[in-house]
């Protein structure tokens, strides 16, 4: 097993210690054995901060250095084979052509002057292939063909910025999906905003019959549809949350290094009209779930100590966990893919890693099968790790993987501001 965690701060030890279930250190198993392949670079590429790396991945997987994107962020393939990748505070959408020989693709600027782009989604309708960003305060449109886009239209303006104010997408039957994430860590203010903020919303391409689709999301990330058309979301979670139960302990209410290590998981989550997952007033509940599937909530001890703000035993329960902190970025079903039948049906899922956790949680790329008879997702598998050194400092920091054509999975990454080929073996 595979544990993306470690030791945790410990308390006073005149201190009763916490109850098992609750801090457990939640570990996600290995996709077979993980060991270290060093990364290859692509013939032109400058391989820099990867140079002379390696990652750890299955047995018989390649990886290469593809390309540099300063700032890469969220990749999508546009229908003739190109990859647009977004690059965030850089303002630019890149797009990467892949060339012969073992080149590196051609990278040139597909977009730039934009206001934070995140989010990229590609799209037909009435015959014409359509690219789909989200900045900072609008989800904007244009038309797109052979490597180059025209015809831009705003969507949807004056959303909610700055907090978690990246825009992800997803589109699907003429329809954009987009996530609005809180201002604050842990404050109900933003549940009753103008406009609402911790949502998950949708909206006409042509910019008509926005509403709101979930609440008490505090941070959607990546969108995307599973077999069955339904929308799951990565989403992450709040820092720094108090003890939420009332137990032998005598922490209820308290900050304890030892629970905020490990709590509160990160969250896989179905989106259908009316859904509801409870942020702030609700805390997802591992004790009873050491796989991290089909979590329940229990009341958060400051905003909702008497259940009264929000029944959290009535709400929509947590598809998947990851363990806290991870802050997963990218998500992506694979089904249609063409990659190998062991990661043809089900979803990619990469965690960017702590920003203030100690130690670190690490970055790393992690596969769900798909589970057809509960219609959810089976607990995580880790693919891809190595961005981390054993000192917690990181080399690289990964955010999205994306299957390509050619059956391989495209890593971004942007502290390195790179993009890695990962093939995995036959």
């Amino acid at each position: 097993m595979l544990a993306l965690s470690a030791c945790t701060a410990t308390n006073d030890s005149s201190d009763p210690p916490l109850p098992a279930g609750a801090s457990t250190a939640p570990t996600l198993q290995a996709f077979g054995a993980l060991s270290p392949v060093p990364l290859s670079t692509a013939r032109g590429v400058d391989a820099g901060a990867a140079a002379g790396r390696s990652l750890n991945l299955p047995h018989g997987w390649s990886a290469e250095v593809w390309a540099a994107v300063p700032g890469a962020r969220l990749a999508a393939w546009t229908p003739d084979g190109r990859l647009v990748v977004s690059t965030g505070g850089g303002g630019s959408l890149m797009l990467l052509t892949p060339q012969p020989d073992g080149r590196g693709p051609a990278v040139t600027t597909l977009l730039d002057g934009l206001d934070n782009p995140q989010g990229v989604a590609l799209t037909t309708q009435q015959g014409r292939d359509i690219v789909v960003v989200g900045e900072e305060t609008r989800l904007v449109a244009w038309d797109y063909a052979k490597g180059a886009v025209t015809n831009r239209r705003v969507i949807l303006d004056g959303l909610p910025g700055g907090g978690h104010g990246s825009k992800m997408v997803a589109v699907r039957d003429g329809q954009v999906f987009y996530n609005v994430g809180s201002a604050t860590n842990s404050d109900a203010v933003d549940r009753t905003s103008t406009p609402q903020r911790a949502t998950i919303a949708q909206v006409g391409l042509d910019g008509t019959g926005n509403r709101t689709l979930a609440t008490g999301v505090r941070n959607g990330e990546g969108l995307s549809f599973a077999p069955d058309g339904t929308l799951f979301a990565a989403i992450n979670q709040a820092d720094n949350q108090p003890y939420p139960f009332r137990d032998a302990s005598g922490h209820y209410g308290e900050t304890v290094p030892e629970y905020v290590n490990e709590n509160p998981v990160d969250q896989i989550s179905r989106i259908t009209a009316g859904t509801e997952l409870g942020w702030p007033y609700c805390l997802p509940d591992i004790r009873g779930h050491d796989d991290l599937t089909d979590l329940g909530y229990v009341d958060h001890p400051v905003t909702n100590p008497d259940g009264d703000k929000l029944d959290c035993a009535g709400i929509d329960r947590t598809a998947l966990g990851l363990p806290a902190h991870s802050a997963p970025v990218g998500f992506v079903f694979t089904n249609g893919s063409g990659l190998p039948d062991a990661l043809a049906d089900g979803a990619l899922i990469t965690a960017h890693g702590s920003w203030n956790r100690k130690p670190p949680r690490e970055p790393y790329v992690a596969y769900s099968a798909w589970n057809a008879d509960s219609r959810s997702l089976n607990p995580a598998k880790v693919l891809v790790t190595g961005f981390q050194n054993a000192d917690g400092t990181r080399w690289g920091r990964c955010v999205d993987a994306v299957p390509g054509p050619d059956a391989s999975i495209y890593v971004t990454d942007d502290a390195a501001g790179l993009v890695y080929r990962l093939t995995p073996g036959r």
